[in-house]
């Protein structure tokens, strides 16, 4: 009997053991947790965002509430070149690829991950974006999404579209999407 109780009290003794590294265990998962979040929200703009995200663009016409001002081809064109001026192309790469206004980022409906992350990269700090679809409508929702994310840039949407630009006779270059095609686009 001694020994069965002696055998029982070791029994009870590595269950107790056993809560207790449980224990000891989610503690410290609780303490590095917090303190990496603490840390991350120091880190500010350059720690991991833990609010919702926002989808890149939006494509939804229905996203476009408070359109953004529309800017005539020869305006735009006047803009081309200057250092705190991006455009931004809202098309498919096969439709980039064909033409394009020369030095436009390409910055598709759909795009997501790496390629959104690269033309975001080039919008922060700029004081005119412009965007521009086949048509004025294709741009608007974009156009719509950078002004919310980007509230200190003047956002605006090419008037006429690429097609607008084309018929205003105005400079275009051709080609695939470098960055498209390194990103598998």
């Amino acid at each position: 009997m001694v020994g069965g109780m002696a055998a029982d009290s070791a029994r009870g003794g590595m269950r107790s053991d056993g809560v207790g590294m449980v224990a000891r265990a989610t503690l410290l998962l609780l303490v590095g947790g917090g303190a990496g979040v603490a840390l991350n929200a120091m880190r500010g703009a350059g720690g991991l965002a833990l609010r919702g995200f926002e989808a890149p663009v939006m494509c939804d016409a229905t996203e476009a509430q408070g359109e953004p001002p529309e800017i005539e081809p020869a305006a735009a064109a006047a803009l081309c070149g200057r250092p705190d001026v991006v455009i931004a192309d809202t098309r498919p790469a096969g439709r980039y690829a064909e033409g394009h206004i020369a030095g436009a980022v390409h910055l598709p409906c759909d795009a997501g991950g790496r390629v959104a992350a690269d033309a975001f990269a080039r919008f922060e700090g700029e004081r005119t974006i412009i965007v521009y679809g086949q048509t004025t409508d294709e741009a608007v929702p974009v156009a719509a999404s950078l002004r919310r994310r980007y509230h200190a840039a003047d956002v605006r949407v090419l008037r006429g579209g690429f097609a607008g630009w084309e018929g205003a006779g105005l400079a275009c270059a051709s080609g695939p999407c470098d960055d498209c095609r390194e990103h598998g686009r």
